[in-house]
């Protein structure tokens, strides 16, 4: 369980402190208080022991560009924006500790800032290259990661050539999940529904996307499919219908449910990082959708992490709490204030409480 988190100089987050964090917990705060920053450093602190972490969510932020090279094609990430004030202060230095209940911590370093000069690295990413500008590439100060930067010849780069420095102290391999809010691509769903595809838990998800539409009988993934749509190689059928259903047709609350539902399971007995986790879905399957969260987090010995703006979906964990009591010491709410250097927290109670009254938390 990750309990607490220190997050200094990274992206907007000067130096803040996450305490009380519990197997589920919600972040709430206006625009631009740094809710997604806080996932993408609790994502680095606990997968710090892949090297390739680093590019992650600047690969979802956009923070790149194409680039090709004597014929090596990839993306430019720009780490330069994990960095407080975009590492225009130099050395730029941001660090990520947390407390699970091991201490472990992640640390960025920018040796000499960023230059103008590009020297070109490489090292697997998802499928993609890391780039990063120079001078440099990246530093791997741990035992645990090993040499996987290149040059463009395939030579091995010395760590006295790089620019960023990364160190980490972690335990484990451990597995974290980073659901963000636009809809994952038909290929990322099919691998995930091919890991419960005939064992348990492929009822447990089709039953979550009956929240919805209880007619849903089945989920299957299609190979070889005529269908232009990128979502049309998964598929559902209806109750009294022998159609089938292209999964994109049914709507975005299905598609939620269902990465929900999975991303659950592949990252059981690890971590789920969810930015804004209400994201297409209605107010009035909000409590079902959380009763589906700490449900599965139970079962499955997982903790999440959420972000939202809506009072809906925080009205809605209030209103799972009033019927179940026992989530007293499984969930929480935690306000993050731009600038503020210390969560809001509030239990389970206090949730409640300022529900029943209309109060205003987020």
């Amino acid at each position: 369980m990750l309990t607490s988190l220190r997050i200094q100089n990274f992206r907007s987050l000067r130096n803040l402190k996450v305490e009380g964090l519990t197997r589920v917990s919600l972040l709430v705060g206006a625009n631009n208080t740094g809710k997604t920053s806080v996932l993408e450093a609790a994502e680095l602190v606990l997968a710090g022991h892949h090297p390739s972490a680093i590019a992650w969510s600047p690969m979802r932020r956009g923070e790149t560009s194409s680039h090709a090279e004597e014929g090596l094609q990839g993306e430019l990430v720009e780490v330069a924006h994990l960095f407080s004030r975009h590492a225009t202060e130099k050395p730029g230095v941001f660090r990520i500790e947390a407390i699970t209940p091991q201490e472990i911590f992640f640390e960025g370093r920018l040796k000499s800032g960023v230059g103008s000069t590009r020297v070109s690295a490489k090292t697997p990413v998802r499928g993609l290259s890391l780039r990063v500008d120079s001078p440099g590439a990246i530093e791997l100060e741990s035992d645990q990661f090993g040499p996987a930067v290149y040059d463009l010849a395939g030579r091995a780069l010395s760590l006295d050539d790089l620019g960023l420095s990364i160190g980490s102290e972690s335990y484990g391999d451990n597995r974290v999940g980073f659901i963000e809010t636009t809809s994952p691509g038909a290929a990322f769903l099919r691998d995930l529904w091919d890991g419960v595809v005939l064992t348990p838990e492929e009822e447990s998800v089709t039953e979550v996307l009956r929240i919805i539409e209880p007619d849903i009988e089945r989920i299957a993934a299609l190979s070889g499919s005529h269908h232009r749509r990128s979502d049309a190689s998964m598929f559902v059928k209806l109750r009294d219908s022998e159609q089938r259903i292209p999964l994109g047709s049914m709507g975005e609350g299905i598609k939620r449910l269902m990465t929900l539902s999975l991303n659950l399971v592949h990252v059981a007995g690890g971590y789920l990082l969810v930015d804004e986790i209400d994201t297409g879905l209605h107010h009035s399957v909000m409590v079902k959708m959380w009763r589906l969260v700490t449900e599965a987090a139970k079962r499955l010995n997982v903790q999440v992490l959420a972000t939202t703006h809506s009072l809906d979906c925080v009205r809605a964990l209030a209103s799972l709490y009033e019927e179940q009591q026992d989530l007293r010491d499984v969930i929480s709410v935690h306000r993050i204030e731009r600038n503020a250097e210390h969560n809001v927290p509030y239990s389970a109670d206090e949730l409640l409480i300022a529900a029943k009254h209309e109060m205003e938390i987020r």
